[in-house]
């Protein structure tokens, strides 16, 4: 007897495909603009354009388990037979009306959504395709970590609530994907996540750190290259093309361990939102890696790391200033009753450069060379030595500077982007919304 099928989607479209008479296919209500299925396991990919299963509803969050439905579609030339699964996607919204009893709300949003709430066939036809999954559903739910949510500007003021939210996810009962490979870890993640220091990487920071991440060499990986031995960074709009909004890490005897995480929850009602909040909070982890200690890492682009490595090393060369961030009022007295030390939360910004390292950046050549115009070097990483005997090395951004004389003109045939400390994303965020 073989086991179920492992989950597919397609690689061009990131759609979940369905099995028609035992081939992949496309969902029915699905427009394929025409190409054919390309199936790759789900479980290789950080996003997948699922819908709600119950009501079509673009934002998933649960996975379900129940009975295996199928649907027949017969002809005067043949019987085709789908299958739909016994895994079922449902949204915030289906999920609270499950819970509550009340799964016909469900099937109104879906008839709702279809156009067809004035039609009783299809009301009482999708009635009983949604009851004969739950009359099997089995006990818990697991969490969707692949859906695409629009961004979510969380403020430095969000983060402690984030943190505290997160860790009581992980010490909860409702799964994750074993593809996370952390069930066994979670008690370990939500201890280090009460340890951790918060920080808050602003606009500019984000965008330097992005822009620094694609041109880094190979790093060697120790404790030494983070701030602190447990962290949670978070940055004020969601970076590189995975769209991490936030990564957390924690030390170990040989490696560090990090999760990477994406801003979940906009684009919902209040009512719905609560329930969310209540369940999840405000981050969904998206993929786990490890940097063990002496390890040379030259391939830092898989699962974030590169984005983390770069924003560590510039923080450790001061490339950044960190001013802590005010903490609310509620929070603090939250944490006071429960004898709690006051989170620390660190805002991340570039630090506004003097003149006379301005002058500096200028005027040093390094070859003797006679300029007759000021020119743009573009950012980029040098090996810096350090240690004893300033024997080891370790990458330290240089940031993009005029060399030259002053007193030369411009040269303007280069473009290049400035960075300074002056702008610092949203500081209000959008967390509640």
């Amino acid at each position: 007897m073989t086991g179920p099928r492992e989950e597919m989607a397609c690689a061009t479209c990131l759609t979940p495909l369905n099995v028609l008479d035992g081939d992949y296919i496309h969902p029915l209500h699905h427009d394929d603009d025409g190409h054919q299925p390309v199936p790759v396991p789900v479980a290789q990919l950080d996003t997948v354009n699922r819908t709600c299963d119950f009501c079509g509803d673009h934002h998933p969050m649960w996975t379900l388990r129940g009975g295996g439905v199928a649907v027949l579609a017969s002809s005067a030339q043949t019987n085709l037979l789908q299958h739909l699964g016994e895994a079922w996607a449902a949204c915030v919204a289906c999920m609270a009306d499950i819970d509550a009893g009340k799964a016909h709300r469900a099937v109104d949003r879906a008839m709702r959504r279809m156009g067809m709430h004035n039609i009783p066939f299809a009301h009482a036809e999708a009635q009983r395709l949604h009851q004969a999954f739950l009359d099997e559903r089995r006990p818990g739910r697991t969490l969707i970590t692949t859906t695409a949510w629009p961004d979510l500007n969380l403020s430095p003021r969000d983060l402690p609530k984030v943190r505290d939210r997160l860790a009581a996810f992980y010490r909860g009962a409702d799964g994750l994907p074993a593809s996370m490979r952390i069930t066994q870890t979670r008690d370990h993640l939500a201890d280090s996540l009460d340890r951790a220091r918060l920080y808050w990487i602003d606009n500019s920071f984000t965008e330097l750190a992005e822009h620094a991440a694609t041109q880094m060499p190979a790093v060697t990986a120790n404790k030494d290259l983070a701030p602190g031995d447990d962290g949670l960074l978070v940055w004020t709009r969601p970076a590189t093309a995975r769209r991490i909004t936030a990564i957390s890490w924690s030390t170990h005897a040989d490696m560090i361990q990090a999760v990477a995480y994406r801003a979940i929850g906009t684009g919902l009602d209040d009512q719905t939102m609560q329930h969310l909040r209540d369940a999840v909070g405000w981050l969904a982890p998206i993929r786990t890696f490890q940097l063990r200690h002496e390890q040379l890492v030259n391939d830092a682009h898989d699962h974030g790391s590169a984005i983390l490595l770069a924003t560590w090393l510039l923080i450790a060369q001061k490339a950044g200033e960190t001013a802590p961030a005010e903490i609310d009022k509620t929070i603090r007295k939250r944490y006071a009753r429960a004898k709690r030390p006051l989170p620390d939360v660190r805002i991340v910004r570039i630090r506004a450069r003097t003149r006379r390292e301005d002058t500096a950046s200028s005027t040093a050549t390094g070859t003797g060379r006679t300029y007759t115009s000021r020119i743009w070097v573009t950012g980029h990483w040098r090996n810096q030595a350090y240690g004893p005997g300033r024997t080891l090395r370790r990458p330290v951004y240089i940031h993009p500077f005029l060399r030259g004389s002053e007193d030369l003109p411009i040269k303007l045939s280069t473009t290049v982007r400035i960075l300074d400390h002056r702008s610092s994303g949203n500081p209000g965020g959008d967390a509640g919304k």
